[in-house]
């Protein structure tokens, strides 16, 4: 597998304020930095660019939470309710807070949780949706009731519901001519069927039944979102649909889709905000229900091992109704292998991957094999590069049609495909079409099942053969090594002839080995090698597998082929030949030496990418592993949540069946002490940082106050490369209303042991071998509370990963202790009203020296930066151009400043035309080179005096650059930074002086003009001020009247490579 490893972060509360490590986003207004989820469990998690804040619930003080991060996704699981995860009664989607606030989640955009209960009932909820399929309902859970709800699942009794599961009601998303004709559709038509009399339901964003491709068409409309109506506010149901069944009307009958007489169904399960889990379910069981000979699913989700409900309803409504649920893959191929998506991974699907106009796949589309079991899916491809199809009223411009890309425009191919034949074969169910469809597919020799399933769709052929065969691949599993001693694997597969005259058919199995070459003689067989099949008979041949025989360790793939005549039929296969390999028995025992479920355990390849998270209830879990070695990782929590321990083996040799204790009775404490009496410990970390050929892992395990944390490494002590420890530890003075950090004194303490993980550690912290910084902290914000974060970068370490918040009234002055030696501090400072956010300043990348020094935060004038450790703030990537600058740092030149604003200003103009935004931040804009103006800008009022309004005007010359990675455009900002007091007010009636920097992103040239003018009515006119200096540096004097007020600045830059910056803030500092 191609997939990177995982971030992991394990970590445990400390009183609302420890905080993990998030990435900041890009949008500031709102800023959804401060937004808040309530998990299942009532405990609360604040994110931001200040970090994680973790708030257990009511009651549930003293909880310990483990929190990691895997593929960019931030997880927190308090430690009762590992056991439901680990085990598969509670969907791990419930603590994927980064999921939460995409999905639109979190406490201030909905008031209730929606989740999906199978298998039993639940208190606390409120029953939305019964879910007959699955066993299940659609619940909605208040967050006021969420902690009496999780105590209904935790407490007496609740054994008795052994078989319910507890899922997330997930947001699914859409998986976003010449595509008829390529796959075969006109033969289908000139054969006679049109798809007339077959009912296909459309389950997506609705259909625009107006358009005129669509007119007629739409027997049923139903809206399972709630937004009461079945209107196509997206657009994306309304291209699926004309793919299967438009008329092509305006287009004079050239762009017809698939079956264009087939009868739809609209079952609008997507809003403009996803694709409820709930609403699809509902939609699947409306439209088997209603008759639907197929149903059309282009949306999906990430898969996982066991089967979601979605899948579930799949097979399910599969059985019981016949429904053929034609589905798209996804498309995140560009992943690699395993990433086909849910629901397209259920068994009963006909799963679609897509191909360009030239059959080949398509890079985005997603492949093989499904995650748990190595089958195959996709289960065949079609068109779906550049699709054009029908344009729903309002959602684009005047053109009747527009032009998509996805497996998305894949799947209604097949859909219209299956409809067709469903016409020829009035009495097939699901099942039959799908394996017609698969076995008549085209294959590509250089694609393997993995890939393209069967091939790409060939409806000419389906329509115009007889035969056809189950099941629709053999998907074999893994033999395990050694194999001299394996069995033989045999499958049936079934022959039908649905003609009415008698067939001839030779069959053989075509398979090549994981070395591309053709598989070893012997290793595969079917028989008999020729059977003749009746008009409307059956015949059963057997395919045998056998790894006994000789030949490269991997994956086999292939397809057994029937031939006859004219027909051809195809069962795709795949066999893994299991490379030498050998079980991981991993045992788990915690401080009284008795085995324990409440643990979190990861595995990582050292010598290749892998990772894995076993998990049994009993403590003991295995996995299969080829030769190797591998990195074992541990968090066992006591059952009383009264100490934790990290346990490490860095260096398994996996050389035959392995045994590895993770005994937490060997773990030995980890404690540190400071230089002043009245100190507490607020938090103490110990975990470790490596890097693996998939990617850098660390893992931490924090313990609260003075709680006992211990550590441990597993295994020989040698030094490992690419290993290096982490000890982390705050203390600090309660302030007088009792919280947290509101003291006097802070101590932010790192170290990073090198090549090792430490067993243990003890270290007793001198005064004179730290940072000694007077901090004094600002209020931009009358009112407010400041919510400070501090979090340590270790040499060598990608992004600091774990840090404290504090929380005091502002403004403040308190002392900070720091360690030094090459550690790098990530700082925040997040002003908070009210509860709500409504400031926030971040410093990136401080390394302090030992001794004093002073830092001031929120002092004006506020306005643009470009902090040198997040470049490109103004980038291009290809052709996409778009500006992240924060408009509202204050005067330190390494901070970014987000604001809560009135209005933002946003645009882009080539060669002097307008460019339209793409409503993701960015602008598309040509590959030529050519002149761009880009302006971006922002107002805020109330209870903000100063900054007022800040604007931006970049000039600069740019041409195409490649695809993937940032390229920093040469612009700059212009920084002032004049003498002010604590009020932000320099005096009036004198002359003053205001020092200007002209800051520069990489490639930007240095100024070669700079004007400066200047305001006192607020931007109404201005003045020039007299400006002195060169390159980066210069001087504005300015002349400040008698009386007290606000004083404006603009300045305009132009570099030598002949671009320009315009700088405008109004309300930059006061005057009196």
């Amino acid at each position: 597998m191609s997939r990177t490893l995982p971030l992991l972060v394990a970590v445990a509360s400390v009183a609302a304020l420890l905080t993990g490590t998030t990435t900041s986003t890009a949008a500031p207004t709102p800023p959804t930095d401060g937004r808040t989820v309530t998990l299942v469990t009532g405990d609360r998690v604040r994110v931001g660019s200040d970090g994680v804040l973790i708030e257990p619930g009511q009651a549930r003080r003293g909880t310990r939470f483990s929190q990691y991060r895997v593929d960019g996704h931030d997880y927190v699981i308090p430690s009762d309710a590992l056991a439901m995860v680990g085990a598969g009664r509670l969907d791990r989607r419930l603590f994927d807070v980064t999921t939460l606030l995409e999905m639109g989640y979190d406490d201030s955009s909905r008031p209730d949780l929606p989740l999906i209960v199978t298998g039993g009932r639940v208190a606390a909820a409120r029953t939305a949706t019964a879910l007959p399929s699955v066993d299940g309902a659609a619940v909605r859970l208040p967050v006021a009731d969420r902690t009496r709800f999780w105590s209904s699942l935790t407490g007496p009794g609740a054994a008795r519901d052994a078989d319910r599961t507890i899922w997330l009601d997930g947001m699914r998303k859409l998986h976003l001519d010449q595509s008829v004709p390529q796959v075969g559709g006109p033969a289908a038509w000139q054969a006679g069927y049109t798809g007339r009399g077959v009912t296909v339901a459309v389950l997506d964003t609705g259909v625009d039944a107006d358009h005129p491709d669509l007119a007629g068409r739409v027997a049923d409309v139903r809206d399972f979102t709630g937004e009461q109506g079945g209107t196509d506010r997206d657009g994306h149901g309304t291209h699926v649909a004309s793919t299967i069944a438009g008329s092509g009307a305006a287009s004079g009958g050239r762009l017809r889709g698939m079956a264009p007489e087939a009868t739809l169904l609209s079952g609008k399960v997507c809003s403009v905000d996803g694709c409820p889990d709930s609403a699809v379910l509902a939609g699947m069981e409306w439209a088997a229900r209603s008759g639907a000979a197929v149903v059309n699913l282009s949306l999906g989700g990430p898969d996982g091992a066991g089967l979601d409900p979605l899948e579930q309803a799949v097979n399910a409504l599969t059985e019981q109704h016949g429904t053929l649920f034609v589905i798209s893959a996804g498309n995140a191929g560009t992943l690699g292998a395993a990433t086909v998506g849910s629901p397209g991974s259920a068994e009963a699907a006909l799963t679609v991957g897509a191909v360009d106009r030239q059959n080949a796949l398509a890079p985005f589309s997603s492949r093989g094999p499904r995650i748990g079991d190595e089958g195959i899916k996709p289960d065949l491809t079609a068109p779906g590069v550049e699709i054009q199809a029908a344009q729903a009223t309002g959602t684009g411009g005047a053109e009747p049609y527009v032009r998509m890309s996805g497996t998305s425009m894949a799947a209604p191919h097949v859909t219209g495909a299956a409809a067709l034949l469903a016409e020829q074969h009035p009495g097939w169910d699901g099942p039959d079409l799908k394996t017609s469809l698969t076995g008549a597919a085209e294959p590509a020799e250089d694609l393997t099942p993995f890939e393209q399933g069967s091939g790409r769709l060939d409806v000419a052929r389906a329509v115009s053969q007889t035969m056809r065969a189950e099941p629709a691949n053999l998907s074999l599993g893994r033999q395990r090594w050694p194999h001299d001693d394996d069995e033989p694997v045999t499958r049936p597969v079934t022959v039908h002839n649905d003609g009415d005259e008698a067939v001839t058919m030779t069959l053989s199995v075509d398979a090549t080995g994981p070395d591309g070459r053709p598989a070893p003689d012997g290793a595969f067989r079917v028989l008999p090698t020729e059977i003749t099949v009746g008009p409307g008979a059956a015949e059963q041949v057997t395919v045998t597998v056998d790894t006994r025989v000789p030949g490269p360790e991997g994956t086999y793939s292939g397809a057994v082929v029937a031939t006859g005549g004219q027909q051809r039929v195809r069962v795709p296969l795949v066999v893994n030949r299991e490379p030498e390999s050998y079980d991981l028995t991993l045992t788990h025992l915690d401080r009284t030496g008795a085995s324990t479920p409440r643990y979190g355990t990861s595995v990582y390849g050292v010598d290749a990418s892998f990772s894995a998270a076993p998990y049994e209830p009993d403590g003991t879990s295995t996995v299969r592993l080829p030769k190797g070695h591998y990195h074992v990782d541990s968090a066992i929590v006591e059952a009383d949540d009264s100490a934790s321990s990290k346990l490490v083996h860095p260096l398994v040799d996996l050389a035959g069946d392995t045994t590895v204790s993770l005994d937490a009775r060997t773990a030995i404490p980890v404690e540190v002490t400071v230089p002043r009496p009245a100190a507490i410990p607020f938090a103490t970390a110990v975990g470790y940082t490596r890097r693996f050929p998939g990617g850098d892992v660390a893992s931490i395990e924090t313990a609260e106050g003075g709680a006992p944390l211990y550590s441990a490494r597993v295994g020989p002590a040698q030094p490992v490369a690419g290993l290096t420890g982490q000890v982390l530890s705050w203390w600090g003075e309660l302030g007088p209303d009792g919280r947290l950090g509101a003291g006097s004194h802070l101590f932010n303490l790192a170290w990073y042991p090198a090549r090792t993980m430490p067993s243990g550690y003890t270290r007793h912290v001198r005064e004179e071998e730290l940072a000694v910084v007077r901090a004094e902290y600002r209020s931009v914000v009358p009112g407010a509370s400041g919510r400070r974060t501090a979090r340590p970068r270790g040499p060598g370490m990608a992004e600091a990963l774990l840090g404290l918040g504090t929380e005091a009234e502002l403004p403040m002055t308190r002392t900070e202790y720091y360690t030094t030696d090459d550690v790098e501090w990530s700082e925040e400072l997040l002003e908070v009203v009210d509860g709500e956010p409504r400031e926030e300043e971040a410093s990136y990348a401080t390394t302090y020296r030992r001794g004093p020094r002073t830092v001031v935060w929120g002092a004006a004038p506020f306005g643009p930066s470009l902090p040198r450790d997040l470049v490109p703030w103004v980038y291009r990537e290809g052709d996409l151009l778009g500006s992240r600058v924060k408009l509202f740092g204050d005067r330190e030149h390494n901070r970014a400043g987000w604001s809560i604003v009135d209005s933002e200003h946003n645009a882009l103009y080539v060669d002097g035309s307008p460019v339209p935004e793409n409503g993701r931040g960015t602008f598309a804009v040509p590959p030529r080179t050519a002149e761009y103006r880009l302006e971006v800008g922002a107002t805020r009022s109330g209870a903000y005096e100063l900054s007022t309004s800040v604007s931006l005007e970049w000039t600069f010359t740019s041409a195409h650059v490649p695809e993937g990675r940032a390229t920093a455009l040469p612009v700059s900002v212009i920084r002032y930074t004049p003498e002010l007091d604590a009020t932000d007010t320099a005096p009036a009636g004198r002359r003053f002086t205001v020092p200007v920097l002209v800051q520069r992103q990489p490639g930007a040239t240095t100024a070669r003009t700079l004007r400066t003018e200047v305001s006192y009515d607020d931007g109404r006119t201005w003045q020039p001020a007299h400006a002195t200096g060169r390159g980066d540096h210069w001087r504005a004097v300015v002349n400040h009247p008698s009386r007290a007020g606000f004083v404006s600045l603009r300045t305009t830059a132009t570099d030598h490579a002949g671009g320009s910056v315009t700088y405008t803030v109004i309300r930059a500092y006061r005057i009196g």
